[in-house]
């Protein structure tokens, strides 16, 4: 485990067993919790792939569903969305659970936990994935760095020179850590120039979807439509071919907003009501986005920057956590334990800078 990830983990098993965590869901009942997922995998994932931050085990994910059907309110984000509008109480402690990008074990995996202890949820696609049309990016970039047969790689971006070592699986996770922000950064046309260049320059092939590992694969459109049937899951819009829109110019933002909800209602034949933005951060959406997104007709939009949602949190930039490691770091998540400690932390530090 990182060395980041484990501290966390250790903090999260210290609120949680002091009691801390009981504490402050009691005291921060009235919040909302909007939980972030990717993909899920079994066991421990695969050697195929190098960044396994996406693919949460599903046996975690399975304890994680325990608790919030035991200890929280768990509700969907039209539920949501509704008492928002109308200014309505929701259910104390109450949880939203997401995932982004639309992956196949959203339904294999993911869907039958949900079903057992009927837990609503909302899965945001990103489209063209769907389609078997477009791979996503960043999944590209780590199938390229984890088979080529290079040992080291110069590269050259955003006028930097990188050294990429891949001798190794820890050297090429590594490697991937340091390119990704990088790549993040460019422009989007030029994103996409610059992972086919790296393509070439690793002598490896695009990814085709009968070449992706089973926790990459996307969704099929029939899988969708059976979840959204069962009215369990609402399928909500992540773009089209899920790029990072702040780097989009206007015409192609809007685009991408607009194609996934013509193809998820296409497809479904119910209007998207949520939209995800890619990435999330708050360098990753513009207020035009937000503009965009609205005049598209969804009602709300999620960001990925870490929050709690109050009664008046704002609709088209909805904070979330990210997919808790852990059923100690779920709890501490969901209580408000860790946000707690985090604004305590912010007042004694402000106390201490005014002595």
């Amino acid at each position: 485990m990182p060395p980041v990830l484990q501290s966390r983990a250790i903090k999260a098993a210290a609120l949680v067993g002091s009691g801390f965590a009981s504490f402050t869901r009691t005291r921060r009942s009235s919040e909302t919790t909007i939980l972030t997922f990717h993909g899920l995998c079994e066991g421990t994932g695969s050697p195929d792939i190098l960044d396994w931050t996406l693919h949460l085990p599903v046996e975690v994910f399975g304890r994680v569903c325990a608790l919030l059907a035991a200890d929280y309110h768990v509700i969907s984000l039209k539920d949501f969305i509704e008492a928002q509008s109308k200014s309505l109480s929701l259910p104390a402690n109450s949880v939203v659970i997401t995932f982004d990008d639309g992956y196949e074990s959203n339904f294999k995996l993911a869907y039958p936990v949900l079903k057992q202890f009927n837990l609503p949820a909302t899965i945001y696609v990103t489209t063209g994935f769907l389609d078997g049309a477009d791979m996503l990016w960043f999944q590209r970039v780590d199938l390229a760095l984890g088979r080529t047969q290079q040992e080291t790689l110069e590269w050259k971006i955003n006028g930097r020179k990188l050294r990429l070592h891949l001798g190794t699986r820890e050297q090429r996770q590594q490697s991937l850590l340091r390119l990704m922000p990088e790549l993040k950064d460019l422009p989007d046309p030029d994103l996409l120039d610059e992972v086919d260049r790296l393509e070439r320059a690793l002598g490896v092939n695009s990814p085709t979807l009968a070449d992706l590992p089973a926790p990459m694969r996307p969704l099929t459109w029939d899988m969708a439509r059976e979840m959204a049937a069962s009215g369990l899951i609402e399928i909500g819009g992540h773009t089209h071919t899920h790029p990072i829109l702040a780097r989009c110019d206007s015409m192609t933002m809007r685009a991408e907003i607009v194609t996934c909800r013509d193809r998820i209602r296409a497809e479904t034949g119910e209007m998207p009501v949520s939209f995800a933005y890619p990435n999330g951060g708050e360098d990753d959406y513009t207020r035009e986005t937000m503009l965009l997104v609205r005049e598209a007709g969804y009602q709300c939009a999620c960001s990925t920057i870490n929050g709690r949602v109050g009664a008046s949190a704002p609709m088209f930039q909805l904070p979330r956590y990210g997919s808790p490691e852990s059923v100690w770091e779920a709890e501490a998540t969901v209580s408000g334990a860790f946000e707690t400690l985090k604004e305590w932390r912010q007042s004694c530090l402000k106390a201490m800078s005014l002595i």
